[in-house]
């Protein structure tokens, strides 16, 4: 999904709230952290198309989004920086309850083949 694409679907989702999603997305939003795990956690965002950097310096924040395709990739990065403290997790763009509890936990369902 191109960087437009991804800006008109939030847009979308704002601007005409559903009660039915279209497709079940986790985003990722994490800072910038010296640990060493830092560089094996950009490179897995990094591969992702969806993948975007705000802000310089310490005040950078990361995104990248992930559908239930890519639940590999997340749970692999969520395995890096799940326990920053500045992590949060997003479902369809959204910052609802129990994000890393619950809904990022049904996204591991995925990971069963």
């Amino acid at each position: 999904m191109s960087d437009k694409a991804a800006q008109e679907q939030k847009l979308a989702d704002i601007l005409q709230p559903s009660t039915r999603a279209g497709q079940f997305l986790i985003t990722l939003i994490f800072g910038s952290k010296i640990t060493p795990n830092t560089a094996a956690a950009l490179e897995i965002a990094r591969r992702n198309p969806t993948y975007r950097e705000e802000g310089e310096g310490e005040w950078v924040r990361r995104s990248v989004t992930y559908s239930p395709a890519g639940v590999d990739d997340l749970f692999e990065l969520f395995g890096l920086v799940g326990d920053w403290d500045d992590t949060e997790v997003l479902v369809n763009h959204k910052n609802i309850p129990y994000g890393h509890s619950l809904w990022l936990l049904l996204m591991w369902f995925y990971r069963i083949r």
